[in-house]
C-alpha cells in the first residue's frame, strides 16, 4: 500500500509564490516581468514530492505503476477535464473560426498529454499569438506528465542495480538536460522552452533533492539563510528576468535553485521564513494553486478576445480576483471530493470517468478541426471575412524559397532568389519588405530589371538585431553584405529597418559610394489585432466601416516619421513612406473591394501586396514602365 508523505506547509507557501507570480505576470503586471518562472518553481516542487514518494515505495517494495498512475489521474484529471470543457464552451461562443480550429487542435493534443509538442509546433512567425490560444499554459502539464511516464521506469530499472545507480543516474541526467537546454536556447529557443529533454533538469533538481541520503541542515542559521536566500532568488528572477531573456538554459537555475534552497532549508524545525511561507493566506493560495493555474490563462485569453482593449489596471485586478474565485471553486468542488472521497470516487470510477471525459473532449476537438472552427453559427459575410485569417503566405513571401521562416537553422536562398543580370534590384530585410516582393518583381520585369530577394522573418537588414536568438539572422545579413559588395545591384531595397544607428548609416553610405542606389522602405500599417478579425467583429456589431480608425497602432506612424526625418539628411538614400505612397498620408483602409489587405496585424494578403506594393514599387524605380 502507498503511504502519503508528511504535509509540508512551507511547500504550499512556495506553491503560492509560484502561482501568484505566473498569474500576475499573465494578467499584465509589468513590475513582474519574469513572473513566468513560477512554472519552473512548480517543476522543482513536483520533482521533489513525487520522487520522494516513488523512492520510498520502491525501497519498501510496495511501488505499483498502476497505483502511481491512478494517483496521478486522481490528482490531475478532474480539474483538468472540467476546466477544459468549460473553456471549450466559452471559446465556441467567443472565438472566430480560425482561432477555434487552432483551439480544437490544442485540445486534442493536450488531452493526450502532448500539449507542449503542439505549442512548440505553433511557434511560427505568422502563427497565432499567445493570446489566441486559451490552452497555451497546458504546455507545462504536458512536460510534467511526459516526465512521469518515464521517471518511475528509470527508478525501477535503477533499483535493480542498487541505490548507487539511482544516486548517480539522477545528477547525470540533470546535467545532461541542463547542458542540452543551454545549447538549444541559442539554437532553437522554442524547442528549449517547450520540450521535455530541455526541461527535465528542473524536475530532476527536485528528484536529486529527494534522494535517500541527502542531508538536510540542522543549524537554525543555515535553515534561515537557505529559505530566505531561496525566496530572494525566486523573487529576483521574477523581477529581473523577462520574456526577452534566453530562457530556460542556465538562467532557469535562478528560480530552480531558489526553490531547491527553500525545500532544503525548510526541512526540520521551522524558521521565520518557513513560518511566513506556511501562514494561512499562503497555504490557501498553495492549496488552490493547481486549479488557479488551470483557470487563469483561459480568462486572460478569452477575456481579451471578448472585451477587446481594456485598461490594464482593472484587467489585472479583476482578472486575478476572478481567477482566485474560480480556482477556489474548482479546488473545493472538483479537486477535493475526487481526491479524498474514495468511497464514491473509487479507482474504477475515476479512471472510467477520465477515459470518458478524454474521449468526449477529443471528439469535440476533432469536430472542431473537421469543420474548420465550427463556423456554422456565424453570418456568411462574417465567415468570409474571418476566413482571411487562414494564412497562406507562400505566394506573398516566397516562404522557404527566398524567405527564411521563423527559427529555421538554414537560409532559404535558392539560385532563383538572386539576379544574375543587370540592371538588377536586391530586396533585403524582414517580412515587412518581403511581402512587397510580388509587386516589385512585376514592376521590375516591366522595366527590364532582374529582381532578387534575401529576406528572413524578424531579421532587420544590414545588421543583426541586437540580442536576436534567431539562428539565421547573422548568417543572412553576412551573406547579403558579401553578395551586394561582389555583385553591386543597381538598386538595393532595404525594409524592416529598426532605429537608425551609426553602424547602419555607415553601411548604407558604403553601398552608395559603390554606385548602388539605396532605397529604404518605411514601416507598414500595424493594427491592434488581425485585420480579418477586426472586420469580422465590426460586421458582427453591425459596423460596416472599413477604415483603420482607432484600431491602427500609432507606433508605426511615429516610426515612419522618425525614419523620414533621419534619412532626409542622407542625400544618397531614397526614403519611401508606405503611408504616403499608398494612403496619401492618412490612415490606410483595412479592405478594398471586399478583400482584407492584411491577414494578421501587419502582413499583407495578395490583395494587400498589390494595393500597397504597386505605388511603393513605382517609387523604388523612380520612373514609370516603358
Amino acid at each position: 500500500m502507498h503511504h502519503s508523505l508528511r504535509y509540508r506547509a512551507h511547500i504550499d507557501g512556495l506553491r503560492a509564490v509560484a502561482v501568484l507570480g505566473v498569474v500576475l505576470y499573465h494578467f499584465g503586471a509589468s513590475w513582474l516581468p519574469g513572473g513566468f518562472v513560477g512554472v519552473d518553481v512548480f517543476f522543482v516542487i513536483s520533482g521533489f514530492l513525487i520522487s520522494k514518494s516513488i523512492y520510498g515505495d520502491v525501497a519498501a517494495g510496495r511501488f505499483s505503476l498502476l497505483g502511481f498512475y491512478e494517483r496521478r489521474i486522481r490528482r490531475i484529471a478532474p480539474a483538468f477535464l472540467v476546466v477544459t470543457a468549460l473553456t471549450a464552451a466559452f471559446a465556441a461562443l467567443i472565438l472566430l473560426p480560425y482561432e477555434m480550429m487552432i483551439f480544437g487542435r490544442s485540445v486534442l493534443w493536450s488531452v493526450f498529454a502532448a500539449g507542449n509538442i503542439f505549442f512548440f509546433q505553433r511557434t511560427d512567425y505568422f502563427g497565432p499569438a499567445a493570446q489566441e490560444m486559451p490552452l497555451l499554459h497546458y504546455w507545462s502539464l504536458g512536460v510534467e506528465e511526459q516526465f512521469y511516464f518515464l521517471f518511475p521506469a528509470l527508478v525501477l530499472a535503477g533499483a535493480r542495480f542498487g541505490r548507487r545507480a539511482i544516486a548517480w543516474s539522477v545528477p547525470v541526467l540533470l546535467l545532461a538536460s541542463l547542458a542540452a537546454s543551454q545549447f538549444m536556447v541559442m539554437r532553437d529557443p522554442a524547442a528549449a522552452y517547450f520540450l521535455l529533454p530541455f526541461r527535465a533538469f528542473e524536475m530532476l533538481i527536485g528528484s536529486w533533492l529527494a534522494l535517500p541520503g541527502i542531508r538536510f541542515p540542522q543549524s537554525p542559521g543555515v535553515r534561515f539563510t537557505a529559505v530566505a536566500g531561496g525566496c530572494a532568488l525566486i523573487l529576483g528572477g521574477m523581477v529581473g528576468l523577462s520574456s526577452a531573456s534566453p530562457f530556460p538554459g542556465l538562467l532557469a537555475l535562478i528560480p530552480c535553485l531558489g526553490a531547491a534552497l527553500v525545500i532544503w532549508g525548510g526541512e526540520g524545525e521551522a524558521s521565520l521564513p518557513t513560518r511566513l511561507l506556511g501562514c494561512r493566506p499562503m497555504v490557501f493560495f498553495g492549496a488552490i494553486s493547481y486549479s488557479l493555474y488551470l483557470v487563469h490563462w483561459p480568462l486572460v485569453s478569452l477575456g481579451k478576445e471578448w472585451l477587446g482593449p481594456v485598461a490594464p489596471l482593472p484587467f489585472l485586478v479583476g482578472g486575478v480576483a476572478l481567477s482566485v474565485a474560480l480556482g477556489f471553486l474548482s479546488w473545493r468542488f472538483v479537486e477535493q471530493p475526487v481526491r479524498f472521497n474514495r468511497r464514491v470516487f473509487t479507482p474504477k470510477v475515476v479512471v472510467g470517468a477520465t477515459v470518458a471525459g478524454t474521449l468526449a473532449l477529443a471528439a469535440f476537438a476533432q469536430t472542431t478541426i473537421t469543420t474548420r472552427g465550427l463556423p456554422q453559427w456565424l453570418d456568411p459575410e462574417v465567415r468570409r471575412l474571418a476566413g482571411y485569417s487562414f494564412y497562406n503566405g507562400d505566394p506573398v513571401f516566397r516562404q522557404g524559397v527566398c524567405f527564411t521562416p521563423f527559427f529555421q537553422a538554414e537560409l532559404a536562398i535558392r539560385p532563383e532568389c538572386l539576379p544574375t543580370t543587370h540592371p538588377s534590384v536586391l530586396v533585403w530585410g524582414n517580412s515587412h519588405i518581403a511581402h512587397f516582393i510580388t509587386a516589385i518583381i512585376e514592376a521590375g520585369e516591366a522595366r527590364g530589371y532582374a529582381v532578387g530577394q534575401i529576406t528572413g522573418a524578424a531579421c532587420p537588414p544590414v545588421l543583426e538585431a541586437e540580442g536576436s536568438r534567431l539562428p539565421y539572422c547573422a548568417a543572412m545579413n553576412a551573406f547579403a553584405r558579401d553578395w551586394v559588395r561582389a555583385n553591386k545591384p543597381d538598386i538595393l531595397v532595404l525594409g524592416g529597418v529598426g532605429a537608425p544607428t551609426p553602424e547602419l548609416d555607415q553601411a548604407i553610405e558604403g553601398f552608395a559610394r559603390e554606385g548602388i542606389r539605396v532605397v529604404v522602405v518605411g514601416p507598414v500599417p500595424m493594427y491592434r489585432d488581425k485585420v480579418p478579425k477586426l472586420l469580422a467583429r465590426r460586421q458582427i456589431a453591425g459596423n460596416g466601416d472599413t477604415g483603420a480608425g482607432d484600431d491602427l497602432l500609432p507606433s508605426a506612424q511615429r516610426h515612419d516619421e522618425k525614419l523620414r526625418a533621419h534619412f532626409a539628411s542622407m542625400p544618397d538614400v531614397t526614403y519611401i513612406s508606405v503611408f504616403d505612397a499608398a494612403c496619401g498620408g492618412t490612415n490606410c483602409p483595412l479592405m478594398v473591394d471586399g478583400v482584407p489587405l492584411q491577414h494578421d496585424s501587419s502582413h499583407f494578403t495578395l490583395a494587400g501586396a498589390r494595393f500597397f506594393g504597386r505605388p511603393v514599387s513605382a517609387l523604388i524605380f523612380g520612373r514609370p514602365a516603358q
